[in-house]
């Protein structure tokens, strides 16, 4: 009975919400209403004005951010990933309001003035999918810069490797646990700006780029020893198990083995079966 009881009153509490939402939509649709009206013959304008902001809104960002504007202005040491990460949630905020504010000036402007407000609105809107590309590729050349930085230490590490011995325990290196650090601290501040997709797109493509130059990295490295390949094997798999466990999108829902970790398998496969 009890149990009915909390289930009563939670139910009338949601009614309750529920005429409050109500009331508030009913005093939402009187403002519009009153102000559609006041526009009237003001709605070129108005459209005019929209595009202005938007168009000022767009250029400003890009200024400050992109062109490390704010290093001046706001002080800023540098511009990081999250200064670039919360630009582009902006620019996804606009984008997803573009569509609404469209359907808005449609239904103010004569017909006549439909055209000229759809090329406006796509204008501004591949401005800002511009401007939300250039920002997604700024953070691939971020983390590129951050492994080509850590990627100079291996030739030194490797002389540290042929001095161990034959049957020595190998774990990763400072050089593979810094690149994952890296890319974790990449994945923890972007996750809660950005939208999946963008995800998905941004660390599908860094995942690429560090497949391919890690993969580069590895031929170059003289690993003659079975030592040397065991350690190479150790620190490509830790790097390899990173990138596989960043968003992005499977086939079918398959997870397929990243070309880094293929590679690992197959150059270093006797070193490894030697050491089993």
């Amino acid at each position: 009975r009890d149990v009915l009881q909390v289930l009563r009153d939670v139910l009338q509490v949601l009614r309750d919400v529920l005429e409050v939402l109500w009331d508030v939509l009913d005093v939402l649709r009187d403002v519009l209403e009153v102000l559609i009206g006041q526009m009237g013959a003001r709605t070129p304008q108005v459209v005019h004005r929209w595009a202005e902001v938007l168009k000022l809104f767009n250029s400003r960002t890009c200024q400050l951010v992109l062109g490390a504007g704010a290093m001046q202005v706001a002080g800023l040491k540098s511009i990081t990933a999250k200064h670039l990460a919360l630009a582009n949630q902006s620019l996804t905020l606009i984008l997803g309001l573009l569509p609404h504010i469209r359907r808005a000036l449609k239904a103010l402007l004569p017909e006549a003035r439909h055209h000229l407000m759809g090329n406006v609105l796509d204008r501004l809107s591949q401005d800002y999918g511009l401007h939300r590309d250039e920002i997604h590729s700024k953070l691939l050349a971020i983390m590129q810069e951050r492994l080509l930085v850590h990627s100079r230490q291996l030739p030194s590490i490797v002389e540290l490797w042929m001095r161990d011995k034959e049957d020595a325990d190998v774990e990763p290196s400072d050089f593979a646990k810094a690149l994952v650090k890296e890319i974790g601290v990449l994945q923890r501040v972007l996750t809660p700006l950005l939208l999946q997709s963008e995800l998905y797109s941004i660390f599908g493509r860094v995942s690429t780029n560090f497949n391919n130059r890690l993969i580069e990295a590895f031929r170059k490295l003289e690993l003659s020893a079975p030592v040397t390949q065991r350690h190479a094997y150790c620190d490509g798999m830790h790097i390899a198990n990173c990138l596989r466990s960043l968003p992005r999108q499977t086939t079918d829902g398959v997870d397929s083995p990243g070309a880094l970790q293929e590679f690992l398998h197959h150059r270093f496969a006797d070193a490894m079966g030697d050491s089993q």
